[in-house]
């Protein structure tokens, strides 16, 4: 059976990206690791609940027990205790492939996808709606529009969306063949999984005004940064006078990414004031350098965390408008440990504040007074499909933006 998703889910089918602002501290203090996850050994003046229940297992279980494993699923159940929705507890592998994406390096084909559901009926369909700069999937001929038609012999009807993207993933060196449907005919693929940069930005001159700058932001990973200004240093060089970043769906990113962006935007000034339990603050700012264009914003409902922050600091020093619809509403920093045995463990470690000083933390932001814009459902559905003037959100920044003298 089929899951479905939402109309926002989409993956980028090389690792899984990071979602959420975080900051990565190393623990080496094999004490403190033993503490947080012990190594299966309990005792009464441990926690003397799971004390007992260890003893009654040992004395009256009748399988054998996988010590690795269990204590691998107390990790997790510790984890989740916290009733922390941004905490994780990463396995060696996982977190390997974590710091590997943090610095900017991405394993696959490098295509982006989306879940399209059909009308009038329960069936689906994945449709690719972005092609990487430099992947393999560019250098295959893979183009927007496409749809994954099969994976290895196997129709997409018969595998579903989970089980095609497994196949279609998978290591450096290693290749996928797959068919894609386009113009009503079906195409052939192979293609050799590579290393290759993460492209987490993504811009060109608007298609209706030729001063209005686009710019797509998918996450505030570490590439973002040059990314970023190489983003809008091109758009100013080919003649934008006016910009607007689109930061719909993004999830975050990393702390350091986005205050180094924002840091290039914004006047002097502060950027995001952190607050630890103890209640010590630490301030970021922002030096007299800045981008001195018009601008707007873009966001929704799965715009969070770092996406909100950057849409928040605009919004703040009077830089942009919000257009769009109400935020998810974080305000907290998460800060990823590595233990001693090369996992790692994420929660929550910090509030944080806008330049305004306003915290947005389970509320959201609201857009501008009278750019509240809904898509409706068949924009949703095809939202990484839309044109230009398909998209009102994105039309109503542009008219906005072309009227500022």
């Amino acid at each position: 059976m089929k899951r479905k998703l939402p109309f926002s889910a989409c993956v980028i089918l090389m690792l899984i990206t990071a979602l959420l602002t975080y900051q990565i501290v190393t623990v080496v203090d094999e004490a403190k690791y033993n503490k947080i996850i012990g190594e299966f050994t309990f005792s009464p003046a441990d926690d003397p609940k799971l004390a007992e229940i260890k003893a009654l297992v040992e004395n009256e279980y009748v399988n054998d027990i996988d010590k690795d494993y269990l204590t691998t699923s107390l990790v997790y159940g510790y984890v989740f205790g916290l009733k922390d929705p941004h905490a994780a507890y990463y396995t060696k592998e996982q977190y390997t492939e974590k710091i590997s994406e943090l610095n900017g390096n991405l394993t696959g084909i490098g295509i982006r996808v989306f879940l399209q559901e059909l009308d009038g009926s329960d069936t689906d369909q994945i449709v690719i709606f972005e092609v990487m700069e430099g992947s393999p999937a560019e250098a295959a001929g893979i183009k927007a529009g496409d749809i994954i038609y099969s994976v290895g012999g196997v129709l997409y009807s018969e595998l579903g969306y989970e089980e095609t993207v497994n196949r279609i993933t998978g290591e450096a060196g290693s290749s996928v063949t797959f068919e894609v449907m386009r113009n009503k005919r079906v195409k052939e693929f192979t293609i050799e999984r590579k290393l290759f940069e993460s492209q987490l930005v993504s811009y060109k001159i608007s298609d209706t005004n030729a001063n209005v700058g686009y710019i797509r932001i998918y996450e505030f990973g570490t590439s973002a940064v040059a990314q970023f200004k190489r983003a809008v240093e091109s758009l100013k060089t080919q003649g934008a006078t006016r910009l607007v970043f689109d930061v719909r769906n993004n999830p975050g990113g990393e702390l350091t990414t986005i205050t180094s962006i924002l840091d290039y935007l914004l006047p002097e000034g502060p950027i995001i004031t952190l607050t630890d339990k103890s209640g010590e603050s630490t301030v970021y700012t922002s030096d007299k350098n800045e981008v001195a264009l018009p601008m707007a914003v873009l966001a929704n409902g799965s715009t969070a965390s770092a996406a909100e922050l950057f849409t928040a600091s605009l919004i703040d020093y009077n830089k942009a408008i919000f257009v769009g619809t109400k935020t998810y509403g974080k305000g907290t920093v998460q800060t990823t440990y590595e233990l001693s045995d090369k996992s790692a463990v994420k929660f929550s470690t910090q509030h944080y504040l806008p330049p305004s000083g306003v915290s947005f933390d389970g509320i959201g932001l609201y857009p501008t007074d009278g750019y509240e814009i809904s898509l409706t459902e068949e924009e949703q559905k095809n939202f990484y499909l839309l044109s230009e003037e398909d998209d009102p959100q994105l039309m109503a920044a542009i008219n906005y933006l072309i009227q500022v003298k």
